[in-house]
């Protein structure tokens, strides 16, 4: 009778119904303890399966030694178990729940999809990244949903999932082996009392092992490990990455305050040392100039032969050379920022990226005053080009924010005969677009240029698939069509009358993937062209000792414009000789990272991690953090790191990067 009543179920269980069982896949049940370690081994050899691959696809931009090994190993265990206790809570939740009815059946193959399919996207994100860690030099991080959520980026992973079809395979291996591998727990019902007695116990374990895991240590006194833990296991802070896994990195930056506050300095002391309100009196002319900014996308100066004589060719951008051959260069140009959001920002509203890209970060919603802006009061119309689909990056909006009044992108061009299928309209026909439209603006005008040809995944026009052949980079014919459209836009600027008074600002947006040692380094990953041509005035012209960054470009330009009042710029106005000139900053690795003339700081915020003399050691062999002799050039540098970090985070956090609205418009004349 108890059989019939189904007080012990469990011995009613025919042979039937468990090779029924067995066909549908719920895996073999066993005690629930070792499937669980099963399991969870399967996840730690899959992890470390995705993180060789990440090596073997981006050992170029790692310098390691044997003695980090061993590090990289116990560190990327730690991280990975974090990972895990993350991604399976939900799972071990339905495993090891304390009620009775869900050990059946459906219940377990439930459990095992979940399983299955959470892993295997987090196992795939790994893999994933191996594909853009290049592009951004770090892990991927929440902010990823963000910076692409207007971008249609299917077409883009179909062609890296072919291009890397060997990581493609590997992920295919890696869902095959969670699904066959899998081990399903399974307890028996009867008795009641002995089955819930387990079951609370293996929860509250459960609840134990998935805290420490996400903590990282039995320590309680010790603060749970995120991102930056990952540098203490490594001999460089590049090296990180390689500790650090995808699923842990984006879920410990979600919904994350980027910006910390820091109080180095009192108020007083700080705005001596460095503030971002400026005072501004630069001569009225009669008839302003022109501003043409020119943004290139992934134009590196590892790809300019003029700015890396050490080329052992000419070079992928021989008309941007005898370009910046005739205009007015620096010894170091710098980008701040390693992503397209993070140049526009840059360019047209002097703010570097210190964490997360502002069009992505929290901040995104503080009010800012760009070049546009500023311009606008002298009596400039203003517009910006962009050949993606309007809304791409989110650029569209934001640089309206910086007082571009009007916009043209792949809508406005409306002929998509030109358009490549990926990103938008080719650089060529795009090019030629916006310099007739410049035609049509009243002058003087202000103009923001964004290509996009040179992008991945670097295809060209069929017309010119003879005309440019490949280099060593996949990257370097897209170079060379894009240095083509541009020689092709001067063409046809030259032939317009308001060319003989325009200044061009001309800059790459970021660098890219790179092939000579001198760019595999932190200064390296930021080289890129940034210089000045004017066709009339010589006084643009030549080469200048010092440092040039993106965010130097927009108060130089209002100098240039005549503009007088204040304004919020975190760059320099280098054709003021009067003002301090703080170096170029930037961030990376987790690091801020100041570069001033022959010498490169990284501070974590806490303390200098390193210190180097690039111009006597540009392979950053010899860290000089603990030198005695460079103690005061550290200290120095320190202090200049610390000021401009404070006022970048008190000013993000409490919404202070404008000054318009606290005075009065500068009259027009």
């Amino acid at each position: 009778m108890r059989n019939r009543f189904g007080i012990y179920p469990y011995l009613c269980t025919t042979k039937m119904q468990k090779n029924k069982e067995k066909k549908l896949g719920t895996g073999r049940r066993e005690a629930v303890v070792r499937p669980l370690l099963i399991n969870l081994l399967l996840l730690l050899v899959g992890y470390g399966l995705c993180r060789l691959a990440f090596w073997t696809e981006n050992r170029q931009l790692f310098d390691l030694d044997r003695g980090e090994l061993w590090g990289i190993l116990r560190g990327g265990f730690v991280f990975d178990l974090a990972a895990i206790a993350y991604t399976n809570a939900l799972y071990l939740v339905m495993v090891v729940l304390p009620l009775h009815w869900k050990e059946t059946r459906r219940w377990q193959l439930a459990a095992q999809v979940v399983f299955v399919a959470v892993n295997w996207l987090s196992l795939v994100a790994n893999l994933a990244d191996a594909v853009y860690f290049p592009f951004v030099k770090r892990r991927t991080t929440a902010s990823v949903f963000t910076e692409f959520a207007n971008d249609n980026l299917a077409d883009i992973f179909g062609i890296e999932v072919v291009n890397h079809w060997y990581l493609t395979l590997l992920g295919l291996a890696l869902l095959a082996a969670l699904w066959w591998g899998y081990r399903t727990p399974h307890i028996n019902t009867q008795p009641r009392i002995r089955y819930y007695a387990k079951t609370i116990a293996l929860f509250i374990i459960s609840v134990v092992a998935v805290f420490f895991g996400i903590r990282g240590s039995f320590d309680l006194e010790l603060r749970p490990i995120h991102n930056g833990i990952a540098k203490e296991f490594v001999r460089m802070p590049a090296n990180a990455a390689l500790v650090l896994n995808t699923p842990f990195s984006i879920i410990r930056t979600i919904g994350k305050k980027s910006y910390p506050e820091l109080h180095y300095f009192d108020e007083a002391e700080l705005e001596s040392i460095f503030t971002p309100e400026r005072e501004m009196n630069a001569p009225r002319k009669d008839r302003p100039d022109n501003i043409v900014v020119l943004v290139l996308e992934s134009f590196g100066s590892e790809y300019s032969k003029r700015l890396t004589p050490e080329r052992p060719d000419e070079g992928f951008m021989p008309f941007l050379d005898s370009l910046m051959a005739e205009g007015l260069t620096f010894e170091l140009s710098l980008a701040n920022g390693l992503k397209s959001i993070d140049a526009q920002v840059s360019t047209f509203a002097s703010i570097p990226m210190m964490i997360e890209p502002f069009m992505s970060s929290q901040a995104t919603m503080n009010r800012v005053e760009g070049m546009g802006n500023y311009l606008q009061t002298l009596g400039y119309e203003t517009a910006y080009f962009h050949g993606a689909d309007n809304g791409s990056l989110s650029i569209d909006g934001f640089v309206k924010s910086c007082g571009m009044e009007k916009y043209y992108g792949r809508t406005e061009y409306n002929n998509d005969a030109d358009w490549d299928h990926h990103w938008g309209i080719w650089d060529e026909p795009f090019l030629q677009f916006a310099g007739q439209q410049m035609g049509q603006m009243h002058e003087p005008f202000c103009a923001g240029v964004f290509t996009l040809t040179s992008h991945h995944p670097f295809q060209i026009p069929e017309a010119y698939r003879d005309t440019f052949p490949e280099g060593p980079l996949p990257i370097h014919r897209t170079i060379r069509y894009t240095d083509h459209s541009l020689r092709r836009f001067f063409e046809y600027a030259r032939t317009q009358p308001w060319y003989s008074h325009t200044l061009f600002a001309i800059t790459g947006d970021h660098t890219h993937v790179q092939n000579l040692p001198l760019s595999m380094n932190d200064l390296g990953m930021f080289k890129v062209p940034v210089f000045f041509f004017h066709p009339t005035d010589s006084t643009w012209r030549g080469h200048k000792d010092g440092i040039i960054q993106q965010i130097d470009l927009m108060p130089t330009i209002l100098h240039h414009a005549g503009y007088q009042g204040r304004y919020f710029a975190f760059g320099n106005d280098l054709l003021d000789e009067q003002a301090l000139r703080l170096g170029s900053i930037a961030y990376i690795h987790d690091l801020y990272q100041l570069t001033q003339i022959d010498w490169l700081l990284q501070f974590d915020g806490e303390r200098s991690t390193a210190l180097y003399h690039y111009v006597i050691d540009p392979y950053f062999q010899a860290n000089l953090v603990a030198d005695e002799h460079s103690r005061p050039q550290r200290e120095k540098m320190e202090r200049t790191a610390k000021a401009f970090i404070q006022q970048y985070m008190t000013r993000m956090n409490h919404n202070r990067l404008t000054v318009l609205d606290r005075q009065p418009t500068p009259p027009s004349e």
